[in-house]
């Protein structure tokens, strides 16, 4: 087996949605090949920038996890700020 299997894109409008009906529950984002894309894609949904699903900035928290094939991206909807 390849060390660096090529995984799907992440579907983040629908990643988006499920959080949302789903609030406070880490739903699984995706899982990427190195620690610093899974935290760089974390950064963007956190500040809602280049992932305008994510909308408005702070309603997500995110976490990553190292997994057998990478690093696993975790977010929750946590409701928009005041």
């Amino acid at each position: 087996m390849a060390r660096w299997k090529r995984r799907p894109i992440a579907n983040h409008r629908l990643r988006a949605d499920d959080c949302r009906r789903h609030p406070r529950v880490w739903i699984e984002i995706g899982t990427y090949n190195s620690r610093q894309s899974a935290e760089s894609t974390a950064r963007h949904i956190r500040r809602a920038d280049r992932l305008p699903h994510y909308i408005p900035a702070g309603a997500y928290e995110t976490r990553t996890a190292p997994t057998e094939y990478g690093h696993a991206l975790y977010a929750r909807y946590v409701g928009e700020t005041r």
